[in-house]
């Protein structure tokens, strides 16, 4: 049996190559990511009343689980022959003999196999595989259960790292004067991340290089507004002193 796994974004499962239906019911979704997401050892029933049904007593507890369980082991069935979910005595996990792929293992892979390959100084590799990792980060970790508290750090970790990783794209992309996705990656940032004052640099950067001075400078207007706003500071001296170069273009030659 294999089974692909999506997290990354809108949470999508397939078994053997049909779609499980995780959207009609959110308590079977919900259930079901979690178990996908802690496969690799099993699940205690207690834990799954506690994650999930905290304020609950024991008996309501134990029947909403065992609702939840049916609605998930329903969906399974109905996109492949063998049981997808085992129980074993009062655990429950992912069918230990399933191939299972996740985009989530396979950003993180791609991360790290990035990251040694510039650490070596490869940087066409290094570039391929931070490419693939930005393909694979279609969303936060279950960007559609955004309130699930058991995905809120695995969910800042993954986020995290995507910022991390197409920051360092941004600066490969501007270093060999590819300044055009430079700046579209930069702004795909700055959606998530937008008191990034390093990315807003690198796009201030980007967009002189590519002619548009304008659109520099109001940049530097627009991380001023959204500092102040968020966080109740001002820009570093590094921020404004590139301004100030940008906006006075004779200042860079005075040495």
């Amino acid at each position: 049996m294999q089974l692909a796994a999506h997290f990354l974004g809108e949470f999508r499962v397939v078994v053997d190559g049909h779609l499980v239906d995780t959207a009609s019911s959110r308590r079977t979704r919900t259930l079901v990511a979690y178990l996908l997401a802690h496969r690799r050892s099993p699940v205690a029933r207690d834990v799954l009343m506690e994650r999930f049904w905290p304020d609950a007593s024991p008996l309501a507890a134990r029947n909403s689980l065992h609702v939840a369980l049916s609605g998930a082991r329903r969906v399974f069935r109905a996109a492949a022959a063998d049981d997808v979910i085992q129980r074993r005595f009062d655990t429950y996990r992912i069918d230990a003999a399933a191939r299972v792929w996740t985009d989530v293992e396979e950003f993180e892979r791609t991360c790290r196999a990035g990251r040694r390959a510039d650490f070596a100084g490869d940087r066409a590799s290094a570039e391929r595989h931070f490419e693939t990792a930005v393909q694979l980060y279609q969303g936060d970790f279950l960007a559609d259960e955004p309130y699930a508290e058991w995905a809120a750090a695995i969910r800042d970790g993954l986020r995290q790292q995507a910022i991390e990783v197409q920051t360092r794209l941004v600066e490969m992309y501007a270093d060999r004067g590819d300044h055009g996705p430079a700046s579209v990656l930069a702004r795909r940032i700055l959606a998530i991340d937008p008191c990034n004052e390093r990315v807003h640099r690198r796009l201030m950067d980007s967009y002189a290089a590519a002619g548009l001075r304008h659109l520099a400078l109001m940049q530097f207007h627009q991380v001023s507004g959204t500092l102040w706003e968020t966080l109740r500071v001002r820009p570093s001296a590094e921020t404004i002193g590139l301004y100030e170069r940008l906006r006075r273009p004779e200042l860079a030659h005075i040495a």
